[in-house]
């Protein structure tokens, strides 16, 4: 993804437009690993600008007009020889968070709503993204709506996005999924980086079938943050993080070596007054299996679905979690009276510890780590409530890579777009071009690969590396996780909430494998009816 450094970097006036699909992604009182995946149960639209590298020339393109002055060129339509033309279709794209009405607050946001009134006149269509029904599956959902247009035989012109979920993979199996394949070369082009950089092709893909998509970068999620105060009192230059993420060298050891040296006791009193590390210890657990190659579960190219939370990788990765960081450089505070699984916050925000493992929206304009209490300044006040003693100047950087890694990773969760599959292939065709071209840069050399989301982030978060480095990386390199999807896959009573101080990482593991197992031997039994 090509990410501009804006010479406008965002003003406190700017709209927290984020917030709102974003917020409950941490404001649950639930511990994270227990709710929906962040992405299902308050989403952020965050498409709204996508990568947009020139594609090798598709019949479609290859007699287009003339570019007109400000706009794109006019796609024509292989099969007339004539600029598309939809015919006045009414088209919605379908989700469960999206105010149509919302007021434009940014630049960006007006030249793209410029260049979709263009594409509706030229090509003769209305589109709509809009709040169309609940969150999930169940009665009232934007999952039951697309089940009862795939088995009805619904007229309407409807692109449906929906949940990171089981039913929804359950949709492909049982055939309710359009399959976009078919469309690959003639009203859209499958292999430009706008539709390749998610992985999401791959991920609803079977075989050579593409059922699933998503148009542009994936919304950037976990990674560490770190207390650049806390640092510089420990002699370290914060600068050194990012030095190290750029050249390759930010590994697990490079961490450990930073938190062997920021973890001291400073006033003497034998009691270690600075800690290395405070998180919501579960998604940091989690982490380290990613960040070693290590997954829970994985897919296989015929669309079933394997074990693999045996293997070296996950093993190791938990080792490290439990042996090295939860039980040297943790700051716990589980057993302090009236402490609550959001503690980690106010402790790092206070300067407790140097690193902390939360997701990219914690720091989006208006979200917790810029202040929920601010002063005339803007800096935060209090966190939940809790007083600060003191302001925290922190950076981001991606998770440090573990030994069976080459690069970096951070979790994905995406929210997938799908068409039922009692579409007319000649509808599909054309509600599948008028998507692609929706989905396009926005022209103009100034919004070329330009990312909606920088709005947001150079708003919150504390410096620019933080951004135009970490982000740039976290949006074409997550990584999916696919256990979420089985049915009755349980990673988090009996594994990741006993993931704390003095666990034993092989017990923990050999107490859930046949369980795990049981569950990912239904999910493929269910998909082969």
């Amino acid at each position: 993804m090509k990410i501009k450094t804006l010479n406008r970097v965002m003003a406190s006036g700017l709209a927290a437009l984020m917030v709102a699909g974003t917020a409950g992604c941490g404001s649950s009182s639930q511990p994270a690993e227990s709710q929906a995946p962040a992405s299902e149960a308050q989403p952020a639209e965050t498409q709204a600008a996508e990568e947009s590298a020139a594609p090798e020339e598709t019949a479609a393109e290859e007699t287009a007009a003339p570019e007109e002055e400000g706009m794109a060129e006019v796609r024509i339509d292989p099969q007339t020889g004539e600029p598309f033309d939809l015919g006045g279709m009414e088209i919605t794209i379908a989700d469960w968070w999206t105010d149509p009405d919302a007021p434009l607050t940014t630049e960006f946001q007006e030249a793209q709503k410029e260049y979709r009134d263009w594409l509706q006149e030229t090509y003769n269509f209305t589109m709509v993204q809009k709040n169309y029904a609940g969150w999930g599956w169940g009665e009232g959902s934007i999952g039951e709506a697309f089940v009862q247009a795939a088995t009805s035989g619904s007229d309407e012109n409807i692109i449906y996005i929906l949940t990171n979920s089981a039913s929804t993979a359950s949709y492909v199996s049982q055939g309710l999924a359009y399959d976009i394949s078919k469309l690959d070369g003639d009203v859209v082009d499958l292999s430009r980086e706008k539709w390749t950089c998610n992985g999401e092709l791959t991920s609803w893909g079977v075989g050579d079938a593409k059922y699933g998509f998503y148009a542009g970068p994936s919304e950037p999620r976990g990674g560490l943050y770190f207390n650049k105060t806390v640092l510089k009192d420990a002699g370290i230059d914060p600068e050194s993080i990012y030095d190290m993420q750029a050249d390759g060298t930010w590994t697990w050891d490079a961490w450990i070596d930073i938190m062997d040296k920021v973890q001291r006791d400073t006033d003497a009193d034998g009691q270690i007054d600075v800690y290395g590390c405070v998180q919501n210890n579960g998604g940091m657990v989690m982490q380290c299996i990613r960040s070693n190659g290590g997954a829970l579960v994985t897919k296989n190219a015929d669309g079933t679905y394997s074990l693999t939370a045996d293997s070296d990788a996950v093993r190791e990765g938990l080792h490290f979690a439990l042996d090295e960081v939860t039980s040297k450089y943790y700051l716990n505070y589980s057993n302090e009276d009236g402490s609550n699984w959001e503690d980690y916050k106010v402790r790092f925000m206070n300067g407790e510890a140097a690193f902390m493992f939360d997701d990219a929206y914690c720091a989006y304009q208006g979200g917790w780590l810029t202040g929920q209490s601010v002063d005339a300044e803007g800096n935060p006040t209090a966190v939940n409530g809790v007083e600060l003693t003191q302001q925290v100047d922190y950076g981001f950087v991606m998770f440090p890579k573990g030994p069976r890694m080459d690069d970096y990773v951070t979790n994905k969760s995406n929210n997938v777009t799908m068409m039922p599959s009692s579409y007319s292939d000649d509808k599909a065709r054309l509600l599948m071009f008028a998507y692609d071209v929706w989905t396009d840069d926005v022209p103009g050399e100034e919004w070329e690969g330009y990312y909606g989301l920088l709005d947001n982030l150079y708003g919150g978060m504390r410096d620019t590396r933080s951004v135009d480095e970490t982000i740039d990386m976290m949006t074409t390199r997550g990584v999916d996780d696919v256990h979420a999807i089985v049915p009755n896959f349980n990673p988090n009573d009996n594994f990741l909430y006993q993931a704390g101080v003095g666990a034993d990482a092989d017990a923990l593991l050999e107490q859930n494998l046949a369980e795990w197992q049981t569950a990912v031997d239904e999910f493929n039994a269910s998909l082969a009816q």
